[in-house]
Order: C-alpha cells, then structure tokens, then sequence
C-alpha cells in the first residue's frame, strides 16, 4: 500500500529504486543505513514483497536494513516472530525502529534485538526523530 499508494510507483520498480540507491551510495563510499518505513505493516500484508526489500537493499550492500514500525502498532511477541523469519529468510543485519503509540516501543526494540536485530533507533530524553520513539534510558 504505501509503496503504490504513498511512493506512487510499482513493487518492481520500487525494489530497482532501492537497489539502484544503495549501489549508488555505497560506490561513492558512504555506509548505509536502509530505514523500511511502514515495514511491519507492509508485512503482514505481503511478507514475500517486504522480505524482497530487505534482501534488495542488503544484497546493494546496506550495512543495516532497519524495520519501522511506523504506525506504533505492533506488539513483542509479533515483532519477535517477523524480526526473526525476516532474519531468516534473507540474512540481512537487520535494525528495529520503534515508535511508542501504543506503549510498547522499548518493548519491542528488545524483542527485535532477542530476535536478533543489532541496531537500534532510540530517543533520549525526547531528542530523536520524535518522542515517539523508543526510549533508551530505559
């Protein structure tokens, strides 16, 4: 939904996109850091396109290829059960990107990184992308 709707463009297309943005950034040297905005809901909805993505950014050479919880949705047992198949299925170093509007943010950050995740985006004290996000002192 978010890529035809939101981004405007096909699944094929997006996937070059990604590809092509990654390959791009990593000739010129840079590290990249991939953020799958709305990912677990785009999962839940099609987890074989949301894996492709993840593979596509990877294979481009991502460094890490960080799952977004956008929406602030999800739950730990739920987070545990993608971050762990997505893990999985395409062996990308994977990150968690957390947002809290149900509360469970720090919850699910440590869910994803018991599933195996290595990176994770966090709040301090409010300084971050939103407060919305997890927050790390805790």
């Amino acid at each position: 939904r978010h890529v035809e709707l939101a981004l405007r463009t096909t699944l094929d297309e997006n996937l070059a996109m990604v590809r092509d943005s990654v390959s791009y950034l990593v000739s010129k040297g840079r590290r990249v850091f991939v953020d799958c905005e709305h990912f677990f809901d785009g999962y839940k909805a099609n987890p074989e396109y949301a894996k492709s993505v993840v593979r596509a950014a990877s294979e481009a050479g991502a460094d890490v290829v960080i799952l977004c919880d956008t929406n602030g949705g999800m739950l730990p047992a739920q987070v545990t059960a993608i971050v762990s198949t997505v893990l999985a299925d395409t062996g990308a170093r994977l990150g968690m990107h957390a947002q809290d509007d149900t509360g469970c943010a720090v919850a699910n950050t440590l869910a994803a990184v018991d599933a195996g995740a290595t990176h994770v985006q966090c709040t301090a004290n409010g300084y971050g992308e939103r407060v919305g996000n997890a927050n790390l002192f805790p």
